[in-house]
């Protein structure tokens, strides 16, 4: 149910009516693309500007559909546009020249597809490798990256019993302080509109970082012992997040760091109260999309008497329906 606030606010509002219409207008637009594509007879005759426009309508609907919370469609929408990715490199075999355009709709897919896989546990097949993005230039692309070969190695770890490599640890963490540096430095580079969204990014490169790091721990080690570890990086997150001068620019970047952070609020009470409030606070500025059951799931994850049910555990245990995007 999504609150007083955010069904009265004019930017809610707005974005909701602005939706429905791109609704409308990326199914027509999809219908005529992959009507186009298949009436080709040969690759030679293809397109390639064809499956840009297609993959463009997909992740329309895709983000429209978040709008409504509807996690089957949403899904629907972002597999058909990895389906849509995967005939574009069967029928263009050979690399093709790619522009501005065809990079942010890659990374749109693939970021996307990220944080929607935190939730589903798929076992990966033999001939599956975890996808990288190339692109270094893609805002925060090295923490997706990440973030994806931790999910990818829980799911072999679990449904395969692979043993953790011990240096494997060690590796990520230093991959992910190099991520931190190259987006800090990122920060330095990029032309922000203002002075507090340019400290804001600092804080929020900060705060990806330790939510990774988490992430990281929780995956690679089962060692009690990390816990009051992840406890400083919990409230570092906190710190940060109380510093941020522009939160509104950067409010859709918030959910993923926020949720880390509350699965680490197990029995501190003032401490849930501010995840709960920060996750409102999102949700009024950017909409409610999956978000409500995001706040949901932590609030089982809070009540939990057995302290040694990992959020993980927990989510795999709910099943399907426990689905979400913690975008």
């Amino acid at each position: 149910m999504a609150s007083k606030f955010e069904q009265t606010h004019p930017r809610c509002q707005y974005l909701h009516c602005v939706s429905l219409r791109l609704r409308n207008q990326a199914l027509v637009s999809l219908a005529e693309q992959i009507s186009c594509m298949r009436q080709e007879d040969s690759s030679s005759g293809l397109d390639p500007i064809q499956t840009r426009y297609a993959l463009a309508s997909t992740l329309i609907l895709y983000n429209v559909e978040l709008f409504e919370a509807e996690s089957a469609k949403w899904r629907m929408h972002l597999q058909a546009s990895r389906l849509i990715l995967q005939w574009k490199e069967q029928a263009f075999p050979h690399p093709v020249r790619s522009d501005e355009i065809d990079k942010f709709l890659l990374y749109e897919q693939y970021y996307s597809s990220v944080f929607a896989g935190l939730t589903t546990f798929d076992t990966p097949s033999d001939s599956e490798k975890v996808v990288q993005y190339a692109d270094s230039t893609a805002m925060f692309g090295d923490f997706v990256n990440i973030i994806n070969r931790v999910t990818h190695d829980e799911r072999l770890q679990y449904d395969r019993k692979y043993e953790k490599d011990p240096t494997l640890l060690d590796f990520m963490t230093k991959e992910l302080d190099q991520a931190q540096d190259r987006m800090a430095h990122f920060g330095q580079v990029l032309p922000f509109q203002t002075e507090e969204a340019r400290i804001s990014f600092q804080h929020l490169v900060c705060i990806f970082h330790h939510a990774s790091l988490i992430y990281i721990y929780h995956v690679l080690t089962g060692d009690p012992s990390i816990i009051p570890k992840l406890q400083v990086l919990r409230d570092s997150i906190l710190d940060h997040l109380s510093s941020l001068p522009d939160k509104c620019a950067f409010a859709c970047d918030l959910v993923w760091p926020l949720f880390i952070a509350g699965t680490e609020c197990r029995g501190e009470q003032e401490k849930q109260e501010i995840i709960a409030h920060e996750l409102e606070v999102v949700m009024a500025i950017s909409g409610t999309l999956d978000r409500r059951k995001v706040l949901s799931f932590l609030r089982l994850f809070w009540s939990l008497q057995d302290r040694s049910v990992s959020w993980i555990q927990l989510m795999r245990q709910q099943g399907p329906e426990c689905r979400m995007l913690i975008l």
